[in-house]
């Protein structure tokens, strides 16, 4: 695999590897772990002869290095059958013969079943297995099952089987560090992904900053309680909108992963490949820079178009906390579901309830006392409540203008926001990010261990 080291895998929609290159690397992968015994269906099948031949000598040099190699096999020529050791012929699930390779033809022959010279024993054993009636094939049944009781063990295969989970992972940092490598290259080369996230992010900027253009500027010293009212109404809409987008761009891209990825995930985690810890360390390691930029990206639009007052770089550290804990929902979501359809379906539920308890609409007082409580649950009220303290904080309101500052304070004071405790909302965003990854790494790993 070394001439083909640095391409894509592909797919059906992109080109790379070829079927033989394909074929060792699906190989190549399980022995990453270093198993005891590995099983293979078909591993010819779809490819020619000189690369049927080049697999199956590979997997016999395995095998002579001491992995037990099983595999069934569809129609091998003459050159791959001479490299297995032992064959076992089945006819209706009943086997007719378990042996050395170059015994095949002995065997039959010893029943009246005679191979030609410079035949392939192979294809001579199965047209025969199938041409002969059930009458015919009791012989054959009966001299193996005297040779082979019902239920002992299989000689080479006993003692490989009863360690072929007993697999050894690399170290974690070793996981780690190879699974953060492929999880950049990979971000790297979905290029139209990473474009769409990147694009979708500054074309929603503009249409957003555009929208509320200079509704974020200073209010000047003779408006009226009227104007500033509606000025800080404006701006806080501009801010509101722009917290939201960040919500649904983190979630969107995320939400699907896990249900394409999991086929992947569970193979390679049940081989032992690598542990759910590093995995999803990994993953997050890639997650949130990418998240970072998109926020950066986004707002630097918004910032100069709206004419944001308060400190860029907290700015992009409030909208980052949102976007990981929103994306981090959204793995949960995908982690959670089979179908990448389900998960699509409810986002709704998740996502809808986030903006309905965030202030936006209606005050935190004015909700029913009984679902007053749900509030505190939803993330995007501490990421609106991050990002007003930023913006309006006492420094960026005029200091002769207190129709400015009451103006804020009631905001503020509806929205249930205290400026003082812009730590604990830091700590409570901080804290849903970690629990809901690792609850996450938990809902996966359960579902790859049911499949054990």
């Amino acid at each position: 695999l070394d001439r083909c080291a640095d391409t894509l895998i592909g797919s059906v929609l992109s080109p790379g590897l070829s079927g033989g290159e394909m074929k060792r690397t699906a190989v190549a992968v399980e022995l990453i772990s270093s198993p005891s015994l590995i099983f293979l269906d078909e591993p010819t099948s779809g490819l020619d002869s000189h690369n049927a031949f080049e697999l199956v000598k590979i997997l016999r040099g395995l095998a002579e290095a001491g992995c037990t190699i099983v595999c069934t096999i569809h129609q091998p020529s003459s050159e791959v059958f001479d490299l297995f050791h032992r064959v076992m012929l089945l006819r209706y699930g009943q086997m007719v013969y378990n042996g050395p390779v170059e015994g095949v033809a002995e065997h039959f022959a010893a029943h009246g079943h005679h191979c030609k010279p410079n035949y392939n024993p192979a294809d001579f054993a199965m047209t025969t297995v199938q041409r002969i009636t059930d009458e015919e094939a009791q012989p054959l049944i009966q001299t193996v099952q005297s040779v082979v009781k019902e239920g002992s063990e299989i000689e080479g295969v006993s003692s490989a089987a009863s360690g072929m989970w007993d697999s050894n992972p690399a170290p974690f940092v070793t996981q780690f560090r190879h699974l953060v490598k492929r999880e950049f290259y990979q971000v790297l080369r979905d290029e139209m992904t990473l474009m769409s996230r990147f694009g979708m992010a500054i074309v929603l900027a503009i249409l957003i900053g555009l929208i509320f253009m200079g509704s974020g500027g200073k209010w000047g010293d003779g408006d009226t309680g009227a104007d500033v009212e509606k000025k800080v109404k404006n701006h806080w809409g501009g801010l509101q909108f722009f917290t939201i987008n960040a919500m649904f761009l983190s979630a969107e891209p995320l939400l699907l992963v896990f249900p394409l990825e999991r086929p992947v995930f569970i193979r390679e985690y049940i081989t032992g490949t690598y542990g759910t810890s590093a995995y999803f360390l990994a993953k997050t390691m890639v997650d949130v820079p990418v998240a970072f930029l998109q926020q950066l990206l986004g707002l630097v639009v918004v910032y100069f178009l709206i004419d944001y007052q308060g400190d860029f770089f907290l700015h992009v550290l409030a909208l980052t906390l949102l976007a990981i804990v929103s994306g981090s929902t959204a793995l949960l979501l995908g982690a959670s579901t089979t179908r990448a359809e389900t998960a699509v379906n409810l986002v709704p539920a998740i996502y809808v309830p986030q903006i309905l308890f965030a202030g936006f609409f209606i005050t935190s007082d004015a909700i029913p006392v009984f679902m007053r409580w749900i509030q505190w649950g939803c993330f995007l009220k501490y990421g609106v409540a991050l990002s007003t303290i930023v913006e309006f904080s006492e420094k960026n309101l005029p200091d002769n203008n207190t129709a400015a500052s009451d103006v804020v304070a009631t905001l503020v004071h509806d929205s249930s926001i205290n400026r003082d405790h812009w730590w604990i909302y830091t700590l409570i965003m901080l804290a849903a990010f970690v629990g809901i990854r690792s609850i996450a790494a938990f809902v996966l790993a359960k579902k790859a261990r049911d499949f054990e």
